[in-house]
């Protein structure tokens, strides 16, 4: 008998699928892409960011072929889309999975590592299928190599007539950690000529009958694809773009078959999605689905579920923790670029920083690279992508445009320029007292003053960026942690892209009174008044025309919308008015 409802529990954390179905935990239907990854290939290549259900899936793939599950499968799929359209492969292999994310160390050390994990798990996978094993098999096993393992139970299956399928959870963990540790040496040696991890990848290749490989970036696809077979990569085709993450229909349903449990009395499911969107939604996958289809991140959306349930309310902080780590991962490749690349000072800026500075960057996307060619622009670039750090947001002039996807990739970037921008030591209370007031007694002039001398005081970031580029950065940081707003770099509006876009964030701060168009203009030092005069005029025209667009009443509704410019002449604020202000 199926669960009631109300004892659905809130999968949060939870990566395994049999105790996810057996303990009443809610589940988001994925099934239907089985059928799908079965018309494509036999060796398939899929990469998602982190937190985003890739083991969940996996162990779902696990259960539905698993022989040894073929008792379970009305239990785990009768219900979901699967079970009521099985393929002929349902049950019907001995699965193999293997978690490189447990696999660490350089050189000599990580092959021990890896050949340990393989040969532990080859260990279990021999235990779970006893019963196709005899005795003297068993008793012989313990004491082979990993390699002498991988090769007595693939000759055993062939034997047997059963056929392998082999899942492989982030295969490319312990190489991304090598790179950040010690650069591209020990990855060739890893990957090329006689390198043990490509030698391991053909012995995968002629032994598994199907493969199913995921990880968060396609840095090793090139050089395992010669000795592994050409695979089909999944990553980027439009028909798996959501595949992982929540679609908003899987969102909308989860939040009102959640209402009326624990302590998530109160409250309009369709309201309370909307006002996550902003942090959590906004990933694209493939250039067929920009504008049409985007994903929430899962994780996120489950964590904030999970505290309204039991507490009422949503989280009063909108990120998780549990994320801190790819902050780490974004401070690694942003200050990555910044070592090895030589640009132009605007170029100088890492791909986050320009996409709020500029609301968005066009580059080639890269499907897959070796790590040796990673110092190159595209490449690297790529890996902004793959990350999650940056999403498909759009098309100009036949090339796609990548945006931060959501306020919750932004807050961690915010904290990266804070980081860059500001010495340790100095103190953020002046700061936030500033920010107070400036969201609810719409004091303007004195947060801007504040903002304005603090610039002067910072030390210029390296790579010799400075003027306008440079405050063009401060100030991202600036706006972006006023916590009391959702903040908007270069929003469309009325056919131009006003620099910030200033709401209330209305799930903890829905009675902020004051909203802002604040548009920044930038002179250097030794411009004339006449410069500035002319410059002047031309963001009052710009304001009062964003203050015409269609969005504008939905974004400040409940509040008073004040339009702000702010001129710099130098590293010196020469000019800060109020324009126009409305009450909406």
């Amino acid at each position: 008998m199926a669960k009631k409802r109300t004892d659905l529990k809130i999968p949060y954390g939870i990566m395994d699928f049999r105790r996810l179905r057996s303990e009443g935990y809610y589940y988001v239907d994925k099934t239907e892409y089985l059928a799908q990854i079965e018309a494509r290939d036999s060796f398939i290549f899929f990469v998602r960011p982190r937190r985003f259900g890739k083991s969940l899936f996996l162990s779902m793939m696990e259960s539905y072929y698993d022989l040894n599950q073929k008792k379970d499968f009305k239990k785990l799929f009768g219900d979901l889309w699967i079970g009521k359209h099985p393929t002929e492969n349902a049950n019907r292999f001995m699965t193999l999975k293997l978690d490189f994310s447990k696999v660490g160390g350089t050189g000599e050390a990580l092959q021990e590592s890896f050949e340990k994990h393989v040969a532990t798990m080859l260990d279990e996978f021999v235990f779970r299928y006893s019963e196709h094993y005899d005795h003297t098999f068993k008793a012989s096993f313990p004491g082979k190599t990993a390699e002498e393992k991988i090769a007595a139970v693939t000759a055993r299956s062939k034997t047997i007539g059963i056929p392998l399928y082999l899942i492989i959870d982030e295969y490319d963990n312990f190489t991304n950690q090598m790179i950040r540790a010690t650069g591209v040496t020990d990855y060739r040696e890893i990957t090329h000529g006689a390198g043990f991890y490509r030698n391991w990848f053909k012995k995968f290749k002629g032994e598994f009958d199907r493969i199913f490989m995921t990880g968060v970036s396609p840095v090793t696809l090139d050089d395992l694809t010669s000795g592994f077979n050409i695979a089909a990569n999944l990553t980027l085709d439009s028909d798996f773009n959501a595949a992982l993450g929540f679609s908003e229909t899987e969102v909308r349903q989860m939040y009102r078959n959640f209402k009326g449990m624990g302590a998530f009395k109160s409250g309009d499911p369709e309201e309370i999605v909307n006002s996550i969107k902003p942090w959590y939604d906004g990933y694209c996958f493939a250039e067929e689905k920009v504008g049409a289809e985007c994903v929430f991140n899962s994780d996120m959306t489950l964590y904030h579920l999970k505290h309204l349930v039991a507490k009422g309310e949503p989280p009063k902080n909108m990120v998780d923790a549990n994320i801190k780590t790819d902050y780490e991962k974004l401070k690694t490749i942003s200050d990555l670029q910044r070592a090895v690349f030589k640009m132009e000072p605007l170029e100088a800026l890492p791909m986050t920083e320009q996409a709020v500075a500029k609301g968005g960057v066009q580059f080639p996307l890269v499907e897959s690279f070796p790590a040796e060619a990673i110092i190159k622009p595209a490449n690297f670039r790529s890996l902004f992508f793959y990350y999650g750090l940056l999403s498909m947001a759009g098309r100009k002039m036949g090339t796609t445009i990548y945006a931060v996807p959501n306020a919750c990739v932004e807050k961690q970037i915010y904290g990266y320029l804070r980081d860059r921008y500001f010495p340790p030591t100095k103190s953020f209370l002046d700061w936030d007292d500033a920010a107070q007031s400036f969201a609810y007694e719409g004091k303007w002039r004195e947060f801007f003053e504040l903002v304005s001398k603090n610039f002067k005081e910072t030390t210029p970031i390296r790579g010799g960026i400075d003027g306008e580029v440079r405050m063009q950065g401060y100030f991202q940081c600036e706006m972006g942690h006023l916590p009391q707003f959702i903040t908007c770099p270069e929003l469309e509006m009325s056919h131009g892209n006003c620099d910030f876009f200033l709401f209330p964030e209305r799930t903890y701060y829905g009675d902020v009174p004051h909203s802002y168009i604040v548009e920044f203009k930038y002179l250097k030092k030794g411009a004339k008044k006449a410069e500035q005069e002319a410059q002047r005029a031309g963001g009052i025209k710009q304001l009062k025309n964003y203050a015409k667009d269609k969005k504008v009443p939905g974004l400040a509704k409940g509040t008073t919308l004040h339009l702000i410019l702010v001129q710099y002449r130098g590293p010196a604020m020469s000019n800060c008015e109020l324009v126009a202000e409305k009450k909406f």
